[in-house]
């Protein structure tokens, strides 16, 4: 590798072509990295060896400290040759960090969910995070720089996926609970720094005087919706309520946490506060959108509703007594008529007239009407007729 490394530098040197050794060099750690990752697997628990993380401090530190030389250069007005071009050397820099650091983390989750023993966190695996979070943070002030807030999304996710690792959760089924509100909890700040971002941007050319659209630029919260952060918000928040709805409904997952959980909310309780979480994700998420992804995410607010209310109920249900899933359809019953009954009605009585939220309400009360008569087919059915 030393050896590979010299000739890419002299062959830099001799054809005068900076951009060779910049893609050369990257090829080479990324493709060590891979070899590193996968000769020495995760056989141990541990995150395959110092090489991929290396790389990648090297990576987020080397984009750094370049983010940082370029920003005060210009701040003083220093006229070297290097900053009259744009900054082609820290993004790629820090997305191939970030693709390593998500290489480690998912092989050391997916250990986890095979029901394996739980991987280790060298403290060079914390050092790159922390590198990549200050590239990251650093690349905002670049202008030339973009998708800097979607490179710290990104490595949000990464320290999620960390803080789960190291809190060593094991089998799979106990690492998928404890991962839940956490999960749930990542998707609601995002949400709401999001808002803030959008509300900044409004103030900031409300005071200055110019309307949303002045000098062509699109608003805010249509950058928003049509760009990166709606679809990456709409990926998590489908694997949130799927994983909600799982452990609300499975009775396996009744006592796992019990000594791990917060204010006594382990079990199928633990689905009460992700679900909560995500309806103020939604609720925000739909205001700061446009379009069809308001309305999208308008209708998963209901849903995340419904789910909120039910899993309430469900949690309140002894799980070793009898005829637990009849009472369980007793309660998703009254849930839906009090769902349907606050679509067709409690929002007009709530909401300024025009409002689109009402408009969707109607929209979605006859969804909701038929799934509570159909409930209440089934639960008279079995009444009579024992099924």
């Amino acid at each position: 590798m030393s050896e590979l490394s010299d000739r890419i530098g002299i062959l830099t040197i001799l054809c005068q072509r900076s951009a060779w050794g910049w893609g050369l060099g990257v090829l080479t750690i990324v493709l060590g990295a891979l070899g590193g990752t996968f000769e020495g697997g995760l056989r141990s628990g541990a995150l395959s060896g110092p090489l991929p993380s290396s790389a990648a401090l090297c990576l987020a530190s080397a984009a750094a400290c370049w983010t940082l030389v370029r920003l005060v250069a210009r701040r003083r007005g220093w006229n070297a040759r290097w900053d009259s071009r744009p900054n082609s050397f820290s993004p790629p820099a820090i997305w191939a960090a970030i693709c390593l650091m998500g290489m480690m983390i998912s092989a050391a989750l997916t250990h986890g969910l095979l029901d394996r023993p739980p991987a280790a966190l060298p403290v060079c695996v914390w050092s790159a995070l922390g590198a990549l979070f200050l590239a990251a943070g650093a690349s905002l002030c670049d202008r030339t720089a973009r998708r800097s807030l979607a490179g710290l999304y990104v490595c949000g996710l990464i320290a999620l996926g960390m803080a789960q690792i190291q809190r060593g959760f094991a089998p799979g089924r106990f690492l998928l609970w404890g991962a839940l509100c956490d999960v749930a909890g990542f998707v609601l700040v995002a949400a709401l720094v999001g808002w803030g971002i959008v509300v900044t941007t409004r103030a900031l050319r409300a005071r200055s005087g110019a309307p949303p659209d002045a000098d062509r630029s699109p608003d805010a919260a249509a950058c928003w919706s049509s760009g990166w952060f709606g679809p990456l918000q709409a990926v998590l928040a489908v694997g949130v309520a799927c994983l909600t709805a799982w452990v609300a409904s499975d009775l396996g997952f009744d006592g796992v946490g019990q000594d791990e959980a917060l204010f006594g909310l382990s079990g199928l309780a633990a689905a009460c506060p992700a679900a909560l979480m995500l309806v103020g994700a939604t609720i925000l998420m739909a205001w700061q959108s446009r379009g069809v992804w308001r309305t999208g995410w308008q209708y998963a607010a209901f849903a995340a509703g419904l789910m909120f209310t039910t899993s309430v109920g469900w949690a309140r249900i002894d799980v070793h007594g009898v005829s637990v899933w009849p009472r369980r359809a007793v309660h998703l019953f009254v849930c839906v008529s009090m769902m349907t009954l606050l679509t067709g009605m409690g929002l007009t009585r709530v909401l300024p007239g025009g409002n689109d939220w009402i408009e969707r309400g109607r929209r979605v009360m006859p969804v909701l009407a038929s799934l509570g008569l159909t409930l209440a087919i089934l639960l008279v059915a079995d009444r009579f007729f024992g099924w």
